[in-house]
């Protein structure tokens, strides 16, 4: 199976939001967003990076059920990063913790949020979602 990974452009949004739709996830891609995709013939893998407030947050990573355990997620998430520049946040299950830190990413108290996103993450918190607040630094390579 061949399989690429890359930003759709901004008209083929609805392909992502299928996607979504298909597979019971909970966002909703705009065409704000950069909407990632891993894709053979369909698309098997897709995430966001969201601008919240000028930070950058990376929301709505879903993996096709029946691929899952295949590496599909990590393989999305590090095109991904490859193209991050700036900090990336994120609210990862506590589940999927270990998952991201070996992406880079590191837990963070909620106070360390920019003000938008920390409002977004007590909002999930008081909806009963079990999240982390993890954040990736990258640093820009001279």
């Amino acid at each position: 199976m061949d399989i690429t990974a890359g930003v759709l452009p901004a008209i083929q949004t609805p392909l992502v939001n299928k996607f979504y739709q298909a597979h019971r996830a909970r966002g909703r891609a705009t065409r704000h967003d950069q909407n990632w995709v891993l894709k053979s013939t369909e698309i098997v893998a897709a995430c966001r990076i969201q601008c919240v407030a000028g930070s950058d947050f990376l929301s709505t990573v879903l993996v096709d059920p029946k691929l899952r355990g295949k590496g599909f997620a990590r393989q999305l998430l590090k095109a991904v990063l490859t193209q991050q520049h700036t900090p990336l946040y994120t609210f990862a299950y506590r589940h999927l913790a270990t998952f991201y830190a070996k992406l880079g990413f590191e837990v963070i108290p909620p106070e360390g949020l920019p003000l938008a996103l920390a409002d977004k993450y007590h909002n999930y918190v008081a909806q009963g979602r079990q999240i982390l607040a993890m954040q990736r630094i990258t640093l820009n390579q001279n």
